[in-house]
């Protein structure tokens, strides 16, 4: 009985992820198309970056300038949620 109940949530997840693809909330778009949108904000090596709207894990606001003098990476990744 386990068994089946297994095998009916996953075809229920399958058929929703087919589903959801024909969304707009499914939808998330080319590369090219993420990158065109973020054309303006993409920095290079060794160059100054543009003020950026950042928030700690408290919630609270940090500017880039509070980082100067200090090495920083940051890293921008896609959510799987878009």
């Amino acid at each position: 009985m386990l068994r089946w109940l297994a095998t009916l949530g996953i075809l229920a997840l399958l058929a929703l992820d087919l589903g959801m693809r024909a969304t707009p909330l499914g939808r998330r778009g080319s590369e090219a198309r993420l990158r065109a949108d973020v054309a303006g904000t993409i920095g290079t090596l060794g160059q100054p970056l543009p003020e950026l709207d950042l928030r700690r894990l408290d919630g609270s606001p940090l500017r880039l300038a509070e980082l100067a003098g200090r090495r920083v990476v940051l890293t921008f990744e896609r959510s799987v949620d878009w």
